[in-house]
């Protein structure tokens, strides 16, 4: 047994959460497990991951799916990238793998969305390859217990992460220890404040001997969120709406919200849709509101603006390439968290 493995299988043993995705073999469900989780909590995950399973049960079901109904299921988990990578990769195993994950590293590397760490865990929880599945959890554990001063996140350390870690699984099943490290991670090892008197690996850690746990790991300073500021337009007309379909780049790419436009500043900005009505004195302007919407590279300050009045006072030319919905209708569309939460307001 290495200095990790015998403290660690014990401790897992005992204190694991019993999850879905733990209890199969079954490299579709652990993918979609997996994907999940990148930017979300197991608490938050588990209704999306069983949702996502009931409408999408097998590869080929995913495959043939419209994208629409896709990002509907994957709304409010946010990063829709992450989706479309999904029914890419689920065509391609249809398409070139006969409908099966590969089984080795190296090609499901080559599946878009499955990076070294996706790839590591479907090897190892599916088919038992022997390689450190390295996830936020894992290098903050690693760096801790190893003493490790670089950043992490690089690929440097992430290469240095999995050597270490692959000598010290050599005598142990790879799913099991790869498990029993994020575990660790989340429940333990965590970011601030860990629970160094419950972790069976403090004999051991260079973190906890040297009083080092809120020092490791070291991370990159990440750049300020770019400020965006944006006018959405809401017309309630006899119980209809317009909404658009956004362009296949940038944020948010095919997701359904209102029209709207960049604006120019961070203050409220005199009416800048009165061109959209043919006749004031028959429109009803609402108070506007105003949002403000955390992305990981961007900070959105939207204003909501919403009119009532009759679509023939509606300046035709307007409403080229937007859609006509009853406004009931707009929760079939998918649609990003801020639009939803546009539609918590409004209804």
């Amino acid at each position: 047994m290495t200095r990790m493995e015998c403290r660690l299988l014990v401790w897992y043993e005992k204190n694991a959460r019993k999850l879905p995705w733990r209890e199969t073999l079954n490299p579709y469900h652990i993918w979609v497990s997996e994907i999940i989780l990148q930017q979300t909590r197991v608490a938050q995950g588990l209704p999306f991951y069983y949702n996502f399973i009931t409408n999408f049960p097998t590869i080929k079901s995913l495959a043939e799916a419209p994208e629409d109904a896709v990002l509907k299921v994957w709304q409010g988990l946010g990063y829709y990238s992450r989706a479309r990578n999904m029914m890419k990769t689920a065509q391609i195993i249809m398409r070139k793998h006969q409908g099966r994950f590969p089984s080795n590293i190296a090609e499901l590397r080559l599946l878009p969305g499955i990076g070294n760490y996706t790839a590591a865990a479907i090897g190892s929880f599916a088919f038992n390859i022997k390689m450190p599945a390295v996830d936020g959890n894992v290098r903050r554990v690693a760096a801790r217990f190893f003493g490790l001063d670089d950043p992490i996140g690089t690929q440097k350390s992430d290469q240095l992460i999995e050597s270490l870690l692959l000598d010290e699984m050599r005598d142990c099943p790879p799913a099991l220890f790869n498990q029993a490290m994020i575990e660790l991670g989340a429940l333990v090892c965590k970011p601030t404040s860990p629970s160094c008197a419950e972790c069976p690996l403090k004999e051991n850690c260079i973190a906890f001997s040297e009083n080092l746990q809120e020092m490791l790991p070291v991370k990159i300073a990440k750049k300020a969120p770019k400020p965006i500021y944006m006018d959405y337009l809401f017309i309630e007309s006899e119980n209809h709406t317009w909404i658009e379909k956004r362009p296949d780049n940038g944020i948010w790419k095919g997701l359904y919200e209102f029209p709207n436009t960049i604006s120019n500043g961070n203050k409220l900005q005199p009416n800048p849709f009165h061109e959209w009505f043919a006749n004031s004195a028959e429109t009803i302007m609402h108070e506007p509101r105003t949002f403000k919407h955390q992305l990981t590279h961007q900070t959105i300050f939207a204003t909501l603006w919403q009119f009532s009045c009759k679509e023939a006072n509606i300046v035709e030319e307007k409403l080229k390439n937007k859609i006509k919905i009853s406004v009931s209708e707009i929760y079939q569309f998918p649609v990003h968290k801020l639009m939803y939460r546009f539609l918590t307001e409004v209804n």
